[in-house]
């Protein structure tokens, strides 16, 4: 799973660092919270809305998210990197509404999206029936790769009791919050990072399903050999 494959890149820094009594230099290179007058570290990158018609945003659990979308996602472009060897990608993603998981209607998957550069880090599907526990019948893929493996509704879930925002507007457990933060092997002056999902029968307006993002954070990890 990919949190165990993050734990043991965290525990190969801490072995390479103890070794050379090193410490490993973070540097924050991206940071947005879409709250405008707090911190936006914007100096090495920048989002693309390529996916998706336009920058939006709109208020959800007392923050201001980015969002929300359907099919599509936004791509953060980030150049100029300091040196490094690692990245740490964090966010809050959100699902609201009725995803569907492994298809429960047969129209395929709805999807978490997850990309930097050309590596895939999280293609995975993802329910919300509004089930609050573990113990529901309904299942996803998240967070494994889709097709690889069954995982109970609300698998590695922050927040699974969050009011709707359309269909089920107001209704607990109508909305999700997933917390992503993975450590990546990296070392390009470049990148371009994706978050996005692959959502069935949205519909134009999204009130069916859609999702957000919150709280981005890039941060490169070099390893410093003394």
């Amino acid at each position: 799973m990919k949190n165990t494959f993050s734990l043991l890149l965290i525990l190969n820094i801490i072995a390479l660092t103890s070794c050379t009594n090193g410490q490993p230099e973070e540097i924050l290179v991206y940071s947005n919270d879409f709250e405008g007058s707090s911190l936006v570290q914007k100096e090495f990158g920048s989002i693309n809305y390529a996916y998706n018609t336009s920058e939006k945003w709109f208020k959800f659990d007392g923050n201001t998210v980015l969002g929300r979308f359907g099919l599509g996602g936004i791509i953060i472009e980030l150049k100029d990197l300091p040196t490094h060897d690692y990245f740490i990608v964090e966010y809050d993603f959100y699902v609201h509404d009725n995803w569907e998981g492994n298809g429960l209607r047969g129209n395929g998957e709805d999807v978490l999206i997850f990309n930097v550069d050309n590596t895939s880090i999280y293609f995975s599907s993802i329910i919300n029936s509004k089930c609050i526990d573990q113990n529901c019948d309904t299942v996803q893929s998240f967070p494994d790769v889709i097709k690889s493996r069954t995982n109970p509704e609300n698998a590695n879930v922050a927040n699974p009791n969050l009011p709707g925002v359309c269909y089920w507007k107001g209704e607990i457990g109508g909305s999700k919050k997933i917390h992503i933060k993975e450590l990546i092997p990296h070392s390009s002056v470049s990148s371009n990072i994706t978050i996005g999902a692959d959502i069935k029968d949205a519909g134009s307006d999204l009130c069916f399903k859609s999702w957000s993002v919150d709280n981005i954070k890039v941060t490169t990890v070099r390893v410093i050999d003394l």
